[in-house]
């Protein structure tokens, strides 16, 4: 049984009350994050990576040498979650994190050759899944869905006052 929520229309606003289901960002969000979550899981079940391993590798690959700081800024991620995360893939062998010669209490993440070969097994994986999502929204709407999207993070960011990182083009 779902549960309906009922609002009192009033002004547009910041008084006007949002129905949860029908005004609520994360709703909508939440719901597309799943079915894509859904399709590039189904597509990649029998690859070395999982999606969150996927994106991770490819991000320390981009930043290499990569600090966990960095990769949890550009993920936008704490640096907890990107600790949980490489744990396992330095014990697969598929991660290494060394210290810094610069600096001994820096220590900086890199993917090794058994990385790069997991990454090249699962990308056709991965493109299989981005081209079914290409095809299913047609290539208008992918291009203002990807601005939506990157626009609503910088735009959030800003009025939340969080610093900006750099994403790619």
């Amino acid at each position: 049984m779902h549960a309906r929520v009922q609002t009192q229309k009033t002004k547009t606003g910041p008084e006007e009350k949002f129905d949860l289901v029908s005004q609520c960002a994360l709703f909508d969000v939440n719901r597309l994050s799943r079915l894509l979550t859904g399709l590039y899981n189904a597509k990649m079940k029998d690859v070395p990576l999982s999606i969150s391993q996927y994106t991770l590798v490819v991000n320390i690959e981009a930043l290499a040498p990569a600090r966990v700081t960095e990769v949890a800024k550009a993920m936008l991620m704490d640096r907890t979650s990107i600790t949980r995360l490489t744990e396992p893939l330095i014990t697969r062998g598929l991660l290494k994190i060394e210290q810094s010669e610069e600096d001994r209490r820096v220590k900086h993440l890199t993917v090794t050759t058994k990385g790069r070969n997991a990454l090249r097994a699962s990308e056709q994986a991965w493109q299989d899944a981005q081209l079914d999502f290409y095809e299913a929204v047609g290539p208008e709407q992918w291009k203002l869905l990807r601005k939506t999207l990157r626009d609503t993070v910088h735009m959030f960011r800003a009025h939340a006052r969080i610093e900006d990182v750099s994403e790619p083009e």
